[in-house]
């Protein structure tokens, strides 16, 4: 019996990309696949792209007459639609790996335990980059307990690449869609959920592309940097206190992700002050001892608040020497809005 999945494309003006996408689904082998493509009212020609894929009849087209947002177009098409053995969410603008669904299902209908599974991308912005490699290893999958999964997701953020992720689809409709109030930690937040009914897979293989349109640099960095922090301690606390699994240590984890974010707060005031942008420094260390007041009692705290009585006048001028002393660069890299590179691994592989 071959496996059944349902493939979801959300589509918000990225008819340039819609053909590589649907058609990186449809080569898939070992699987039957169906694909739903929703155009969420784009002003560019999504429709006729839509029309041109749909002649085949495993993809179906739908069109929004007003924007209706992501959370709400993913929804529609992983409750309302999806009924296969399992499902993808899978950006118009990003591709799946040749094998991937087939490598993803052969692990799931071995291990009924496993809730979702997931692998690496790798981020491109060319579509003449995608060499078609899937390997990286010896060892192609690790099962690691729900809670464990979850503890990762408290202590180091997410770790899935979204359009590598697939899942039951009994399991996706048993806990419903994502939220509407976390636009941009909704994702991990699912992973969550799913962890809390079963095991996670993790495959040591490239399971999909990550499409990159580039970053932007500029003084909103903090700005949203921290209200990303902001919505991943939310997302947290959301399933934690909400959780029903007596294996989940809800105080515990809570302690690790405010722990987490703070720290990494920390270190968005002290690069901020380093290029004497102390008004957003004070920001980012008022946010990192609100959520996790003992950092105050932390020797990097003190460090911190030693180059504060200096003055960045002066701390300018010492930085350099010390940054020569140590061995390390004493040139100030600029912030960007995110770290992502053409040509790397997006990821986790379990130690």
């Amino acid at each position: 019996m071959v496996n059944s999945v349902d493939v979801v494309i959300p589509c918000y003006n990225y008819a340039r990309f819609l053909s590589r996408c649907v058609s990186s689904v449809l080569q898939q082998q070992g699987v039957d696949v169906r694909v739903l493509i929703i155009d969420d009212a784009s002003s560019d020609d999504t429709p006729e792209a839509s029309a041109r894929v749909a002649a085949d009849p495993r993809v179906e087209f739908r069109r929004h007459e007003r924007n209706r947002g992501h959370i709400a177009t993913y929804n529609e098409g992983l409750l309302d639609w999806a009924s296969a053995d399992y499902c993808v969410l899978l950006s118009a603008d990003d591709a799946l790996a040749p094998g991937a669904l087939a490598r993803a299902v052969r692990v799931m209908d071995g291990n009924p335990e496993v809730s979702m599974i997931f692998g690496f991308a790798l981020v491109f912005d060319d579509d003449a980059q995608l060499d078609g490699s899937t390997k990286l290893g010896l060892d192609d999958v690790r099962i690691i307990t729900g809670p464990d999964f979850i503890r990762h997701c408290c202590a180091f953020a997410n770790p899935v690449p979204t359009p590598t992720a697939i899942v039951r689809t009994r399991l996706q409709h048993q806990v419903g869609g994502y939220r509407a109030h976390l636009p941009h930690s909704g994702d991990m937040e699912m992973w969550m959920r799913l962890a809390g009914r079963g095991s996670v897979g993790v495959l040591r293989s490239v399971q999909a592309y990550y499409r990159w349109h580039g970053g932007n640099m500029g003084a909103n960095y903090y700005d949203s940097q921290l209200g990303d922090l902001q919505e991943q301690l939310d997302a947290c606390r959301e399933f934690l206190e909400n959780v029903d699994n007596a294996k989940i240590d809800s105080a515990a984890m809570q302690d690790l992700v405010r722990k987490r974010i703070s720290e990494q707060a920390f270190w968005m005031a002290s690069h901020a002050f380093d290029l004497g942008d102390l008004g957003r420094s004070g920001e980012c260390l008022a946010f990192a001892a609100e959520h996790f007041p003992g950092i105050r009692t932390t020797k990097m705290w003190q460090r911190f608040r030693m180059k504060q009585a200096l003055g960045h006048g002066l701390w300018k001028r010492l930085r350099p020497i010390l940054e020569r002393a140590r061995g390390r660069p004493a040139a100030i890299k600029p912030v960007r809005a995110s770290h992502f590179r053409v040509g790397e691994l997006m990821g986790w592989w379990p130690g």
